[in-house]
């Protein structure tokens, strides 16, 4: 049957054709609504529209409504489809099946509404079929620019929105971590101060709130562990400390400072207890915590003790195989900087003061444990020698250690040290919150009215500021800009009274080093000046140290190499031989090219070139002869490029006292008659400030956040190669005094 537009029709469902019908419809098919009949006829308006009113049959369908739904007792249901034609035509179906198929037909417009549908197919009847002419009122769609516009507004302005509240919360967090950083912690009486020493121990720490809210690095440094163990030594609220070890990766000279300080701890009568979780022990970590009163470890638990030794990774073979020629000039047998661009083994110089660092390094570990554990030398070589990986079993039956114990256990023997009748939890403090008590809560009181600057001259020697230059997450770059301005503030403010100087800095340019020995002495003709050498103050970082009144430095503290080294690259046969680029020009005059990286030195080239080097090292000679009241001879004579440990510069004369920064800060103060302390300090160069820290320190965190969490122990050791050879490659022509390499002991 068909349906006629502006006519009303009952449905009379056709026979259905019984080859076509599926045998599932048979159980579905509906019967005619006999009860219903179709609502009269309306006579048009007189403009020819249809009246616009609802449908007068039982279950008739509310206007505007776009799903299907139940309308009755009796389950039928109706459904609204516009018209495909946009005529504004309206159709009104009920039906007591499932209506799917008829309003997909519906959907398809008036045409496939209009066929003739067999009934195994539909399944329905229809009250009425009304179709309704356009309405005059009804609007025109907007035009696609318009709607365009309007979308790319609402698109702008949410992103706008979205973007401001992001700030508004980063900043909102920003400033809340800061504030809660700066609260001073309340410390409960007969609590136990807890250490935790994991990983790098740094010189400095910043004042960035990412890294405290989300503990993306160390939060104490080195100045604050010595000075929260000082203070918990006369605090009265501190009963005992814990000092909890797991896998530390500082240097030997930074250990040294930190055992010292909780050497000093104990002696003051504080009970100190150590100990490691199922992560076992390390030779570093043992270091530490023989210090302490008693050492534990948890059961099972490895102890390694297999000595000490350091490596040197060489890049000659590679370059041979890239046809890149380094060009090497130094002035000293020992200044072996160059040895890993032309050399795939250690020279012999080289290999005698490698050994000689190793074994002071090997040499102060053994007497330290000795001292503490009552062992003899003989018997820890023997121990090093024959039995490197010992289990903690072992370990306890070499009385290296006092007991196998889990944590909960150690928290019931320090709870026994603090209070025998105490049932509670244990009260402890970290360090990290301990740092910001006050001196004047801890019992203790600041003599003098002055102050002492501890300047930190830290990472390789760079000309002006290392803004830009130092790779995020590599290492740290020493600029000469802000190093002396942070010497010159200290020279002119007339609260400082003394300055130390702490130097951990492997060299870098001659240059650089030259503008701030310059620096240095100025400050020191002015007001006394105290050099503490950290891990490292060697060729550049010695040359600057050689301006202060006095040099302490730890007795592993590697220094000295007084030695000046340039070394060009020839990529010549690189680009010829393996990528086919050649090169030609014109020039002035016979040296215009003398840095050019496509043509090996002549011989007039390299002498040029040699003696500018040999100036730059006499120059470094001179320095250091009159700081140390020696002559020019005698320097030469230990000089040479040598690598010395702290103790054996002490021995050559180029290194006045061995001590650690608290000593330094000690010494500073007695000199300018402060008195003999506790002093007031502050240190320089001025940490930024909120904005800049905010701004500056976002991606820095986040990249090194990335790194730590892609990368491994094997490829972070590659990746400090890497960053090695980055810095090699970039002194291409430039005069530099640093360090041959950057050793670590392990």
């Amino acid at each position: 049957m068909y349906f006629t537009p502006g006519r009303e029709f009952p449905l009379r469902a056709a026979a259905p054709r019984q080859s076509h019908q599926p045998r599932h419809a048979l159980h579905r098919r509906s019967e005619l609504d006999s009860a219903h009949t179709p609502p009269p006829k309306r006579p048009h308006r007189p403009d020819g529209r249809a009246p616009r009113e609802r449908s007068e049959g039982r279950g008739a369908c509310p206007w505007g409504l776009t799903k299907p739904i139940k309308v009755g007792s009796d389950g039928r249901k109706c459904i609204w489809v516009p018209n495909a034609r946009k005529t504004g035509d309206l159709r009104f179906v009920r039906t007591t099946q499932p209506f799917g198929a008829i309003a997909r037909a519906a959907a398809r417009g008036p045409r496939a509404a209009l066929k003739r549908q067999p009934r195994h197919r539909i399944h329905v009847h229809w009250s009425c079929v009304r179709f309704a002419r356009p309405s005059p009122t009804s609007h025109s769609t907007p035009p696609f620019f318009m709607r365009f516009l309007s979308t790319l507004a609402a698109s702008v302005i949410g992103t706008l929105v979205a973007l401001g509240l992001i700030v508004f919360f980063f900043v909102f967090f920003f400033f809340a971590v800061s504030l809660s950083a700066d609260q001073t912690p309340t410390v409960q009486s007969g609590s136990v101060l807890t250490v935790p020493l994991a990983g790098d121990i740094p010189e400095r720490v910043t004042n960035d709130p990412f890294q405290k809210a989300f503990g993306g690095g160390p939060s104490v440094d080195l100045r604050g562990l010595q000075t929260a163990l000082r203070k918990a030594s006369s605090d009265s609220r501190i009963e005992a400390v814990w000092l909890r070890t797991k896998g530390v990766s500082a240097d030997w000279a930074t250990l040294e400072e930190v055992r010292q300080a909780v050497v000093q701890a104990r002696e003051s009568g504080l009970p100190v207890l150590a100990s490691s979780d199922e992560f076992g022990m390390t030779e570093k970590d043992y270091f530490l915590a023989s210090a302490a009163d008693s050492v534990f470890t948890a059961p099972q638990s490895a102890f390694e003790y297999n000595g000490f030794g350091t490596t040197v990774t060489f890049f000659d073979g590679a370059l041979q195989r890239l046809e890149v020629e380094p060009q090497l000039i130094r002035a000293g047998k020992y200044k072996s900087a160059g040895e890993p661009f032309v050399r795939s083994d250690l020279s012999a110089p080289n290999r005698e003061q490698l050994t000689a660092l190793l074994e002071t390094t090997n040499e102060q570990f053994m007497t330290a444990v000795s001292e503490a554990r009552g062992l003899s030398t003989d018997a820890l070589n023997r121990l090093a020698e024959e039995d490197a990986l010992l289990s903690s079993a072992a370990a306890l039956e070499e009385n290296l250690i006092d007991g196998l114990r889990y944590e909960d256990e150690v928290r019931d023997r320090l709870r026994g040290l603090v209070d025998t009748s105490f049932s509670g939890d244990l009260p402890t403090v970290s360090i990290a919150d301990y740092q910001r008590v006050s001196a004047e809560s801890a019992g203790q009181s600041y003599t003098g009215s002055g102050q002492v600057d501890i300047v930190y001259a830290q990472g390789r020697i760079v000309v002006g500021d290392p803004n830009g230059q130092s790779p995020i997450g590599g290492s740290q770059a020493l600029g000469s800009t802000p190093l002396t301005e942070a010497l010159e503030t200290a020279r002119t403010d007339s609260r400082t009274e003394a300055v130390v100087l702490r130097v951990n800095s492997p060299g870098g340019s001659a240059a650089a080093s030259e503008a701030m020995w310059r620096a240095v002495k100025r400050t020191a003709n002015e007001k006394p000046v105290i050099v503490s050498m950290g891990d490292v103050a060697a060729s550049g970082g010695y040359y600057l140290a050689a301006g202060a009144d006095s040099i302490m430095a730890d007795p592993t503290t590697t220094t000295g190499s007084i030695g000046v080294f340039g070394i060009l690259f020839n990529a010549e046969g690189l680009f010829e031989e393996k990528l086919g680029v050649t090169f030609d020009g014109v020039r002035t005059g016979p040296y215009a090219d003398l840095y050019s990286t496509t043509k090996p030195l002549s011989p007039d080239e390299r002498r040029l070139v040699g003696g500018s080097i040999d100036q730059t090292y006499n120059t470094f000679l001179r320095r250091v002869a009159d700081a140390r009241n020696m002559d020019v001879e005698a320097v030469d004579e230990v000089a040479q490029g040598r690598v010395w440990s702290g103790r054996d510069a002490k021995e050559v004369g180029l290194v006045d006292t061995t001590g650690t920064l608290a000593d330094a800060v000690a010494m500073a103060g007695a000199a300018a008659g402060l008195g003999d302390g506790p002093y007031r300090t502050r240190t320089l160069p001025q940490p930024k400030t909120i904005v800049e820290r905010f701004s500056e320190q976002f991606a820095a965190q986040a990249q090194q956040v990335w790194r730590s969490a892609t990368t491994n122990a094997l490829e972070r050791k590659f990746w400090r190669q890497k960053q090695m050879f980055d810095r090699m490659m970039g002194t291409h022509g430039s005069i530099q005094a640093r360090l041959p390499f950057e050793p670590t002991i392990e």
